[in-house]
């Protein structure tokens, strides 16, 4: 495992393990990512068939408390340790995960306080918060495996973690505990996360040790940084709010549908994002390699992203009422507008936003998601009644662009990159190959088969009219994620991670 390292680990790579790690990395991750989701659905079809929906219900509350306890014992500071030039010591890991783990202490012991009068919902809450001391456990070895970009590490914690959900939440909710399976669920979840990150972190886990001063000069960043994910966090709740309260329930259906298909082309864009952060710290300082790095991931992510995003919007007509029935079908209108807006704003903000955290800038990031976020709602809230669904796409449409104005604004005054002229070709090719392949799908009846046929239609126009416009840059993409598979799968990774 390598256990004798240390925290320096990080300092020791070079430009090539950096962008072979990387590389490694953006494939691991998006794989996890997209293992991960089969193995929920599969989970969730199986026992959503042994519980009635009311206790679904109990599950989904307890889980909006865990995931606050979680935004809030996080703090971002351990973001400011990832972006940082000189690796933490175990001083400043011990004082971090003292100061998690006395947090989620108190948030543990209120809830089981206010549970005692309230009854069986807030049990079940107060239960599932009780996970949270054993994820802030893992919070120091996820720091110092980010840093050093050992992506494997980090998802065999992450597997081990949901596989163990997913067999404990069966086996109990089939034995007949009911909601109280799910909710020990999150806690073994959490306690197998903790042991696992134990022996896959080269220092273990980490002692606490409380001493405030040593993270008190984090503090500033953290906030900025958690800020931005607790308005992500509200905007989508607020929006969902917003869809039912103008729409009506049945909007809200038809959206909530609409955004799970969103989850797979997201789910490669969240691992770039993820990648980004922890490599654009370490290059932050040269600034030519920063901003080559920038630029060509935009380049090529706007392309790569282009043929997913493509496919899907094409063939959204016949997949939607193929794969969930025929009372689906408006949810398609959602779509387009929802996969323009993740090509502009997920390209800009894949290549910049890593950047502007390693520059410590998250008030930026801050501001484009609130701008974003205000832009969603002043677009989609007024075309509700008129449009439907097909408002919420548009909003996230004109939400990615205002994200990729914001952030690229202040990028480009950093660094000498050009974040608009690389989307102008795969965004023009978007439009009308998806247009194509909307016909191809609409005209076919509506099905499943006619749905396939349009998708594929929209690839091969997106990569024919790619080609003509830039085919070196085509070449550069299909490349870069051939490398990345081989980075992912070479013996020196696996003899590294393993």
């Amino acid at each position: 495992m390598g256990a004798g390292r240390g925290h320096g680990e990080d300092e020791v790579l070079t430009g090539s393990e950096l962008k072979r790690r990387a590389k490694a990395g953006v494939f691991v991750v998006s794989t996890r990512g997209l293992v991960i989701l089969l193995l929920g659905f599969a989970g969730n079809v199986v026992v959503a068939r042994l519980l009635e929906p009311r206790d679904l219900g109990v599950v989904a509350v307890g889980m909006s408390f865990v995931l606050f306890a979680g935004l809030v014992s996080d703090g971002g500071l351990g973001a400011g340790l990832i972006r940082r030039e000189q690796p933490p010591s175990g001083e400043e890991l011990g004082a971090l995960s003292a100061l998690q783990l006395g947090l989620t202490l108190a948030m543990t012991a209120l809830a089981a306080a206010v549970a005692v009068p309230l009854g069986r919902v807030a049990w079940v809450t107060a239960v599932m918060v009780a996970s949270m001391p054993f994820v802030a456990l893992q919070f120091p070895g996820r720091i110092l495996l980010e840093r050093a970009l050992l992506y494997r590490r980090l998802v065999v914690v992450e597997m081990s973690q949901v596989l163990c959900y997913q067999a404990w939440a069966i086996g109990t909710v089939a034995a007949g505990f009911g909601v109280w399976g799910l909710a020990t669920a999150t806690v073994v979840r959490a306690l197998v996360g903790a042991v696992v990150m134990g022996c896959v972190c080269p220092d273990g886990l980490v002692r606490p040790r409380p001493r405030l001063r040593l993270i008190r000069p984090l503090v500033g960043f953290g906030l900025r940084f958690q800020a931005v994910n607790a308005t992500w966090l509200l905007r989508d709740q607020l929006l969902n709010v917003c869809v039912a309260a103008v729409g009506g329930v049945a909007q809200l259906g038809l959206w909530a549908l609409a955004k799970r298909l969103m989850e797979v082309p997201y789910l490669i864009l969240q691992s770039l994002w993820r990648v980004s952060f922890p490599t654009m710290s370490r290059l932050v300082s040269d600034r030519d390699r920063s901003t080559r790095l920038v630029q060509q991931a935009v380049e090529i992510t706007s392309v790569g992203m282009g043929f997913v995003l493509t496919a899907l919007a094409g063939s959204a007509p016949g997949l939607v009422p193929g794969l969930f029935g025929p009372q689906w079908r408006d949810a398609a209108a959602a779509v387009p507008g929802a996969c323009l807006g993740l090509a502009v704003g997920g390209s800009v903000s894949v290549a910049a936003q890593g950047y502007l955290y390693a520059l410590g800038d998250a008030r930026t990031v801050l501001r484009a998601g609130l701008l974003q976020a205000v832009t969603w709602f002043a677009v989609t809230v007024p075309l509700l009644v008129p449009l439907g669904v097909a408002s919420v796409g548009l909003g996230w449409c004109a939400a990615g662009v205002v994200e990729a104005l914001v952030i690229g604004r202040a990028t480009t005054r950093s660094i000498p990159v050009r974040l608009a002229r690389p989307l102008i070709a795969p965004v023009l090719a978007g439009v009308g190959a998806a247009a194509v392949g909307w016909a191809v799908s609409a005209r076919g009846g509506g099905t499943l088969w006619s749905g396939l046929a349009g998708g594929g239609c929209s690839a091969a126009l997106f990569a024919v009219a790619m080609t003509v416009a830039d085919r070196h840059l085509v070449r550069r993409t299909c490349a870069f994620a051939a490398s990345s598979v081989r980075a992912a799968l070479s013996h020196r990774a696996a003899e590294e991670e393993g």
